[in-house]
Formats: C-alpha cells, structure tokens, sequence
C-alpha cells in the first residue's frame, strides 16, 4: 500500500489522457460543466494532502497568514486511510503511520485544529476490490459508514474525504461498482455525523464517474467536491452540486508544481468564485515562499512558516539616577528627570501629556532633562506614555515642582 500512496497522484503525463477519455465517454468532467454562479461571496478554502507515510500532520500548524496569524490552511487531509476487504465485507483500515498519526492526536491533530485547520481522513481503496461504488445495499454501506463514524469520534476529527483509487473493482470476486452504491454511503454517513462535519469528494473514479448523484441529496449530503489531478484547472461536475463555493477547479503538487502555476490556479479559482484550491504533498520543509503565492491570491495575505509569538511585554522604563539627569524624588517632585527606555522588540515613540515625540527603533533609548517647558512637560503632575512598536505600551506618572 505504501509505494501506491507515496506514487499514484504523479500522473500528470496521464491526467490529461485520463481527461479526454472520460470525456469521450460522454461524460462531463469540466469547468464548463460547472457554470452556476455563487450568490454570495465565496470566501476560498486551501485544502492540503499530507502523505503522513514520510510527513508529520503537525506541520500544518506551522503555516500561518502573516497580518491575522490566522491558519494559513483551512482543511488538512491525513493520507490515508483504506477501505480494505476481509472476503465478506468492507472494512476500514489504517497503516502503521495513519494509526500513530491518531493515536497521537494531541502532538499531531489537536495543534492543527488549535490554529482553526480542520482535519479531515481520506480514505484510499488498497487493491482488494472494496469500494465506494459497490456496495450492493444501503445496509452494507451503512456498516462501513458506523466505521467511519467511529473514527470520526474517537479520534476528534472534522470529516472525510473519499478517493476511490486503486481500488481494483472486481479483485476477489468482489461486485462491479454501480450507480447506487456511493449515494447510499454518503447518505449515511451524513446522517451518522450530523450537519457539522464535512464530507468531500476527490472527484476520481468510478465513485464519480458512475455514481447517479440524481439519486440522493447531493447537496445536502456533500459538502465539497474537487480536481484530483495535478496540475490542472478543471472543477468536476456533480449534479446536485452545482454551487461554485462547494467546488474546486484548481489542483497542485507542492513539489512539482511550479510557483507561477500555482499562484496563477489561484488568481483564477477568485476570479471564478471557486471556494476551494486543493494542494498535495506538504512536506516538513519550509514552504511559505511558495504558498504565499497561494493565500495572497485566495485571502489577501502572505504565509510564513513558524511564526514568533506575538510580543506583549511592554517597555521597561526607569528614572535615571545622579544629578546630572534627575533632580529630586517621587515624595517631594522632581526639577528635572530623565527615564531610560528598553524594550526587546525595539522602542518606537513616546508621548508626554499626549505630545509626541518619535524615536528611531531600538532596543534602548532615552528620554533626558524632562522639566516643565520642555517636551510637553507642565508644573505638577504629568504622564509619561513609552510604546514599542508592537503597539506594548508602559505608563508613569511624575510631579514636577518648577
């Protein structure tokens, strides 16, 4: 199962062929079959495949926006699950990288989910002959719709998503696929979650291109639908779903894409009104260059990769001592004083009494020989402001006797 997980997405010399057979099957697999138009604001999502055979969930939460700090990536999908067969039935099935990804929810899921990723399990046909498409009963494929649910469950997790690739319809003597069988599955499964998990559709295989989806509630079953071959532009067409925000025309390898392509899929998913960019392969390496070329286009900002906390500690200000800067003390006043000002995250501006005096950034700086008169100072009570240029700010009062 490895090697066809780590393998089976490199096939742009084939995608293309793979487009026009299916065409010249009389079936329409294309932007132009998607032309109904969202009413309201489509607001993209990024959604991200991460192969956790060679890469750790966790580094989704390594992507961050860099103005709102929000999540960089909005569904992260664990690569992958299996439906597998055991001679009589279908059964779901996690490999040694899948299983310690969930059993170690708290280090790999929970920190994703933390940043406001959801984190969806794609599930994979594995060469058995179990499918989406063959279940011969809704009672079938309501049994392995409870495992899922169950995996849902236990796990903390935000959805599914179905692939129905290298399943081998047939293998084991197993049925061919039929066009009930995926609308049974779907349905429910939806009905086991509720409405507030999400369910979508890697448009492949015969789960797509066999499924009458005519014959359930489409729209109220699935949440999205997407491309599933890299690089391409070319939204799916499914019947009932005919929203472009549910919709995704743009697909990316993160390694063997190029950065133009990538921004460019982008620039046209907003364009169209496209609600999702789907991307695969997120590897541990710093790729922030690259998807910020991404999330400018969907969300108006840049992506940087393990961003510094933000800074709260405000400056550090103190009376200088001797009487060459300071005059007097806090019981009687002061003639004159003179504050030293530090701050890490460099000093920015101060205000005595609400006047202003800017200050090159820095971490130390100085304000010196502070009497009435001079920068804003008054006779009697007075307020020193010191900002950093997160915006931290520290406040002392002083009395000025003359």
């Amino acid at each position: 199962m490895n090697q066809n997980v780590r393998n089976h997405r490199f096939r742009k010399g084939i995608a293309g062929l793979g487009a026009l057979a299916t065409a010249a099957a009389g079936l329409f697999v294309g932007t132009a079959g998607a032309t109904a138009d969202t009413t309201e604001p489509v607001d993209p999502q990024l959604a991200v495949y991460v192969e956790v055979n060679s890469n750790d969930l966790a580094n989704v939460a390594d992507y961050t926006l860099a103005e709102s700090g929000e999540a960089a990536i909005d569904m992260a999908m664990i690569f992958a699950a299996n439906i597998n067969y055991d001679g009589e039935k279908a059964y779901l099935h996690f490999n040694e990288r899948v299983t310690e990804t969930l059993e170690n929810a708290q280090t790999q899921i929970r920190p994703v989910q933390a940043k406001g990723t959801k984190v969806l399990l794609s599930v994979l046909g594995n060469h058995q002959g179990a499918g989406f498409a063959n279940f011969s009963s809704f009672e079938e494929a309501d049994a392995f719709a409870a495992q899922l649910e169950d995996a849902v469950d236990t796990y903390g997790l935000d959805g599914i998503d179905f692939d129905d690739e290298w399943t081998e319809y047939g293998a084991n003597g197993t049925p061919q696929p039929n066009a009930q069988s995926f609308g049974w599955l779907a349905t429910a499964l939806r009905d086991r979650l509720g409405p507030d998990k999400i369910i979508s559709l890697y448009a492949i295989g015969p789960t797509y291109t066999t499924t009458d989806f005519s014959l359930f509630d489409a729209a109220g079953v699935l949440d999205y639908a997407w491309n599933p071959y890299y690089p391409t532009y070319d939204a799916p067409t499914v019947p009932g779903l005919d929203d472009r925000g549910r919709l995704g025309a743009a697909a990316i390898d993160l390694s063997n894409t190029s950065a133009a392509t990538a921004a460019d899929f982008a620039e046209r998913t907003v364009a169209d009104g496209y609600g999702v960019y789907v991307a695969y392969n997120l590897t541990a390496t710093d790729q922030s260059a690259y998807l910020s070329g991404i999330t400018e286009a969907l969300k108006g900002e840049s992506t940087v990769y393990r961003a510094a906390p933000g800074d709260t500690t405000p400056p550090t200000v103190t009376i200088k001592s001797g009487a060459k800067y300071t005059k007097g003390d806090a019981e009687d006043g002061y003639k004159r004083i003179s504050f030293g000002l530090h701050d890490e995250g460099q000093i920015d501006r101060l205000y005595v009494n609400g006047v202003l005096k800017d200050l090159t950034d820095d971490r130390w700086s100085d304000l010196n020989f502070v009497k009435s008169g001079a920068f804003g100072a008054v006779k009697g009570e007075n307020t020193l402001q010191v900002l950093d240029v997160a915006g931290n700010t520290t406040e002392v009062s002083f009395v000025l006797t003359k």
